[in-house]
């Protein structure tokens, strides 16, 4: 039914606003609608209009205070995520947050104690739980192929110098809250919440223009379960596979289009016992051979990641089901990422 549409207001129309939000939400008419989009460009203004029909407004405090949406997507620059989100909670509206949702674990409390003030849901975009490689790897798991993960590598590898807002910490910016926290995210839903986490970090700065970091190197040791590894980086040239994951019989590897999978059943040979005796012929090994099977997936193109996000989204806000990204969960990545900060001298 029509009365049943979700009125989203937008705020910001850049690469984010306009090219993920808005587009992915047109797409889903019986669930949402744009009812309201704010941006200081008149010509975005003028493109939402035609598009979608809705209100636009210069600021993003205008829409707020003026538009009767029920929901509020943040897609500003990272900087201003805390401060219009908590705006947004104040004027009673449910609150989508672009990814990183708040500058640091202070801030999301406050959003968090904000949002239980007001009875209202804030969430943060982290659709890349949403990826179809990273689904696959999961069902890989599950499935008990390649027995108990040991090592989860994640990789996003490129040669590049950026000179926009995002080089600058003073605006939020940087690899690890812009790119690698998508993948931190995925991560550390591996990991149950309460879990501790050891951390060794590395960021750097070194081709790319402003003060924020363009290299990120993150080894994580849960309490139990595998080591996590992160690189996300712009500093390399000959880019690495970005699945590279080691289990007790097997290993996943590969990109986000297609993964192949590698495993063999040590169920059925013979247990082993510990010789403490000189080997014979001074040869090491047991002389066994391992019958290896393998299975390449195509992994289907990730365009329907934020229809789905918005889609559980609706759920949660008609229906009462699970908020999909809980703040307890975006709590604890930016846990690590101010951790990882301090630990690399980029507080």
């Amino acid at each position: 039914m029509a009365s049943d549409k979700i009125r989203i207001g937008i705020l910001g129309l850049g690469r984010s606003g306009w090219g993920i939000h808005a587009n992915g939400i047109g797409d889903l008419p019986e669930q949402f609608e744009v009812g309201a989009v704010a941006d200081p460009m008149p010509e975005r203004q003028n493109e939402a209009r035609e598009k979608f029909g809705c209100q636009t407004y210069d600021t993003p405090e205008q829409l707020i205070a003026e538009s009767d949406v029920e929901v509020v997507t943040v897609a500003t620059p990272s900087h201003t995520h805390a401060p219009l989100a908590l705006q947004a909670l104040a004027a009673g509206k449910h609150v989508v947050v672009e990814k990183p949702m708040a500058g640091s674990v202070a801030e999301i409390d406050e959003l968090m104690a904000a949002a239980e003030r007001s009875g209202k849901i804030v969430t943060a975009f982290q659709n890349q739980r949403l990826d179809p490689s990273f689904l696959v790897v999961k069902d890989i798991f599950d499935s008990g192929r390649i027995g108990e993960p040991v090592l989860i590598r994640r990789t996003v590898h490129r040669f590049q110098r950026r000179s926009d807002w995002q080089t600058l910490r003073s605006h939020g910016g940087g690899e690890l809250p812009n790119t690698a926290l998508h993948f931190l995210d995925q991560l550390l839903t591996l990991v149950p919440v309460d879990m501790p986490v050891e951390l060794l970090a590395d960021l750097r700065h070194l081709n790319s223009a402003g003060d924020a970091e363009d290299h990120v190197k993150l080894t994580m040791r849960p309490e139990s379960g595998p080591i996590l590894d992160l690189e996300s980086s712009m500093l390399v040239a000959s880019p690495q596979d970005s699945w590279f994951v080691v289990g007790s019989k097997g290993s996943i590897t590969g990109s986000a289009q297609e993964l192949t999978v590698k495993w063999t059943d040590l169920d059925a040979l013979p247990p082993l016992e510990a010789n403490p005796n000189t080997p014979e012929g001074r040869a090491y090994g047991n002389g066994e051979t391992y019958e290896f099977q393998t299975e390449t997936i195509a992994v289907g193109p990730p365009n329907t990641r934020t229809q789905q996000y918005y889609s559980k989204l609706y759920e949660t806000i008609r229906n009462g089901a699970e908020l999909f990204v809980s703040p307890d969960s975006v709590r604890r990545v930016s846990e690590i990422v101010d951790r990882a900060r301090k630990q690399s001298d980029f507080a």
